[in-house]
């Protein structure tokens, strides 16, 4: 298969059923090539405003997973709202700059938005929602459909109570754990999520999303390759998941750790591996999907990932968690994948079992990764990465937060004498002095984020005080 070039135009999406296919056309003339993304759910979507609108931001931010094979490149779009525009910019730029960066291509990512032909402009700015396919979708929406939660005609009405899309891992599992009569949801589900499903005792809701398998072609020829913002897609997955479930929020486990980028350049452009969860794009994506009628927040952004290690280690939820991202890998099959058990050798296995730790134990810890992971001196380097200039890209937290982490344990019985804690207990503390910040800081809640949580959610939020003031080294620091 020969090598894709640009421009790079967003096809006209359908829904038949509970089906929907999202086409994108790189290059142009005789020789443009066609690739559709298909996302399935397990019930069929009502012909709704609130659906039409939900495709088109998916189609929106899905597009990036094909994008990349000519980046950069212009952007034929159909007209855009003011929040839509916003969104593609900071997406098709910021959520690729990981890509960019560890591809060779210059950061920040030119994003350059061309009126796509044949699109219809609508008053005042918005997206054109007429049931023709004007906003992007083409007539096939809706056809055939009967699912649940009918919208009817215009913004989805009659919504109520809370999807909750799990990863398998800590931070969705808190949600969850809040939130006890939240539908759970995923994308793609494996041995973890279903795994966390039955420990929580409660149904999973599962949606398949199928890349174009020609993008695994082109990549193998040649083409650039690698990370996308995947939450972005998740959630407008999820939001369209909503919409045919009767729920009116969609509740993410997103922490306020993802707004630290991985790195910056030496000319001053960050570049985070958690664009798509940070706070910033948190709000692009309200604003776009907040036209269905479905709320999008994450529960957990007054809490950093410290804080949420210790939620989920005083619930006991740690023993049925898998922050690994090998684990839910697509095309390269691996131990983990195949075991469904975290590999306990990435940056997110140790970041994790850093932040669980403090308020765990070395038998709880060593029970579920099969190995002390502290207690390694292969960890050392790679725990001071974790406060490196250059963190890895993973799904890692703060800088300091991870010295925080270090600190705790080595004020804790039991841990003080792990190989990691031991040899970086002195450093950690360090870089804390420098930076005037106390460990205590990490395991308190940010009262300005709990009170822009919806009213329902603050008590619940509000109520992990007492697991967070609960952790030994917090206690052993004063005495």
């Amino acid at each position: 298969m020969s090598a894709p070039s640009g421009p790079f135009a967003f096809g006209e999406p359908s829904v038949h059923g509970g089906t929907v296919r999202l086409p994108y056309v790189l290059g142009a003339g005789a020789s443009a090539l066609e690739l559709v993304e298909e996302v399935e759910l397990p019930f069929d979507l009502p012909d709704s405003d609130a659906v039409r609108r939900a495709v088109r931001a998916l189609h929106l931010v899905a597009g990036v997973s094909y994008y990349k094979l000519v980046a950069p490149t212009p952007l034929h779009v159909p007209d855009l709202s003011p929040a839509e525009a916003a969104l593609v910019r900071r997406l098709y730029d910021d959520g690729l700059r990981e890509f960019a960066y560890r591809n060779g291509i210059a950061v920040p990512l030119p994003v350059e938005l061309v009126a796509g032909p044949g699109t219809d402009r609508a008053p005042d700015g918005e997206a054109p929602a007429d049931a023709g396919g004007g906003a992007g979708v083409g007539a096939g929406v809706g056809a055939g459909a009967s699912g649940p939660g009918r919208a009817g005609g215009g913004a989805a009405s009659g919504l109520d109570g809370a999807l909750v899309p799990i990863g398998g891992g800590k931070d969705s599992a808190l949600v969850a754990a809040l939130v006890p009569d939240g539908q759970l949801f995923a994308v793609n589900p494996v041995g973890a999520h279903e795994h966390l499903a039955q420990a929580l005792g409660r149904p999973l809701v599962a949606a398949r999303r199928r890349l174009d398998p020609r993008l695994r072609e082109l990549n193998a020829a040649g083409a650039p390759n690698g990370h996308v913002p995947v939450t972005a897609i998740t959630s407008a997955i999820s939001v369209l998941a909503a919409i045919g479930l009767g729920r009116r929020d969609v509740l993410m486990g997103i922490e306020r750790s993802a707004d630290e980028p991985s790195l910056v350049t030496p000319d001053g452009t960050p570049v985070n591996h958690q664009f798509s969860k940070s706070y910033e794009a948190e709000l692009l994506l309200r604003a776009v999907f907040e036209p269905t009628g479905v709320r999008y927040l994450s529960l957990l952004r007054p809490l950093t990932e410290l804080a949420i290690g210790a939620g989920v280690a005083r619930r006991g939820l740690a023993p049925d968690i898998v922050s690994c991202n090998r684990v839910f890998t697509v095309w390269n099959e691996n131990t983990s994948s195949k075991e469904q058990r975290a590999c306990g050798e990435c940056a997110k296995c140790l970041f994790t079992s850093l932040m669980v730790a403090p308020s765990s134990t070395p038998e709880a810890i060593e029970a579920q990764y099969g190995r002390a992971l502290l207690d390694e001196v292969a960890h050392v380097e790679p725990t001071r990465e974790l406060w490196s200039a250059e963190k890895p890209f993973d799904c890692v937290g703060e800088r300091l937060e991870t010295a925080a982490a270090v600190v705790l344990l080595a004020r804790t019985a039991g841990w003080s004498h792990q190989a990691v804690v031991a040899a970086l207990a002195d450093e950690a503390a360090g870089l804390l002095a420098a930076a005037g910040v106390d460990p205590v800081e990490f395991l308190v809640l940010s009262e300005p984020d709990v009170e822009l949580l919806p009213a329902e959610y603050r008590p619940a939020i509000a109520g992990l005080a007492p697991d967070l003031a609960a952790v030994p080294g917090l206690a052993a620091a004063a005495r």
